[in-house]
């Protein structure tokens, strides 16, 4: 008998190991998901070369991987077995209350933290203009009550206060403004960026500190452009029934305000807002078309000044506000720009710079230290 039930487990075991290998046969493909918003590893092309001198094995294992049948629910089905268990994480986020999906901070790399805050020094020193510095807390910092108790997350205060203490800028601190409202949807639910909303407040602080009068909230007429989003918190979580959220936009887009692009090291006509995008699930690129090296952009405010930012995805929503305030503001992405800080200064002439970033992204970022060059 024994002997038996030993024979069904192992047949039962050979077919579904034998239904999957047809389902991988049979299901084609995919390049990119839409649920992890990444591209996937498709089939590497096998040779001898890549077999033994190169990464084949590597490739064909994530190749594997990626495209397991029924990827999604798999991710899906594992994120519910650790709510089932007691467990409020999966994949290093958190669900909290509201829906709400919050990745805790790490403690940082001193050493690249101590190398991004001597480039901003050595910026402050060479630019010929005043130099503001500004770290937007994030969503684990003014939102920390919503996590659990045993969460290992980080201050990022401690950071700041370092970053204040170390930096020959001129300090810009957003702690205070994000945390007077942070009973208010600031931060998105299922995603790392704060929200126009959120970007309103750290738009009104740094134009305070700039001795600027900001625009007041209820100038500006708010408008929802999508309901649908789903951001990259949302994707890496796993935690695929959190409802999408909305997206706004508080700023109109007008002939007066005119914008240049350069993705790929050409000038191109760019725009603040890209409504494609709201029919991807990368929405928010609907903010100046996503990721780019270099963003020029000229207003009607001929008599302002001109301000030369330094940033991160956070200034993506930001940015839009400042266009009533200066006449020129120039966007470098460090990640993506590789000719000469220095050089474009003094190929421009600018009266302010403001390097922004997220507290996360200046602690990891690498490129930052090109800030210097």
């Amino acid at each position: 008998m024994m002997k038996k039930s030993n024979w069904i487990q192992i047949f039962l075991f050979c077919l579904f190991l034998a239904g999957f290998f047809v389902l991988n046969l049979c299901t084609p493909d995919r390049d990119f998901s839409e649920q992890e918003n990444r591209y996937l590893q498709l089939r590497p092309k096998f040779s001898c070369r890549e077999l033994f001198f190169g990464d084949y094995t590597s490739k064909f294992e994530t190749y594997t991987t990626d495209q397991f049948p029924f990827r999604d629910s798999w991710i899906s089905l594992k994120a519910r077995s650790e709510i089932l268990l007691g467990k409020k994480e999966n994949n290093g986020v958190y669900l909290c209350p509201g829906n709400t999906l919050i990745k805790p901070f790490s403690e940082p790399d001193e050493q690249l933290l101590e190398t991004n805050i001597n480039a901003v020094n050595l910026l402050t020193e060479h630019a010929g203009c005043p130099v503001y510095l500004t770290l937007v807390p994030g969503a684990s910092e003014t939102w920390a009550d919503k996590l659990p108790k045993n969460a290992p997350n980080a201050s990022q205060t401690a950071v700041i206060d370092t970053v204040r203490a170390r930096t020959e800028a001129q300090y810009i601190d957003l702690t205070d403004a994000l945390a007077a409202h942070a009973e208010e949807p600031i931060y998105y639910r299922t995603d790392h960026h704060w929200t126009t909303l959120g970007a309103y407040y750290g738009y009104s602080a740094l134009m305070q500190a700039m001795e600027l009068q900001p625009l007041p909230l209820e100038s500006f007429h708010r408008r929802i452009v999508s309901d649908s989003f789903c951001g990259t918190s949302w994707s890496s979580s796993g935690f695929s029934w959190v409802p999408p959220e909305q997206i706004e936009t508080f700023v109109e887009e007008t002939d007066a305000v005119h914008v240049t692009n350069y993705p790929s090291g050409k000038p191109v006509e760019g725009r603040m807002y890209h409504d494609e995008f709201l029919g991807q699930k990368d929405k928010y690129s609907y903010f100046w078309g996503g990721n780019t090296p270099l963003l020029q952009i000229t207003t009607a405010h001929t008599d302002a000044p001109a301000l030369l930012i330094l940033r991160d995805s956070y200034m993506d929503c930001l940015s839009p506000f400042l266009t009533e305030h200066f006449s020129r503001i120039d966007i470098l992405d460090l990640r993506y720009y590789r000719t000469s800080l220095q050089t474009y200064l003094q190929e421009h002439d600018f009266d302010a710079v403001l390097v922004c970033y997220s507290v996360s992204n200046f602690c990891t970022d690498s490129s930052v230290y090109l800030a210097g060059r």
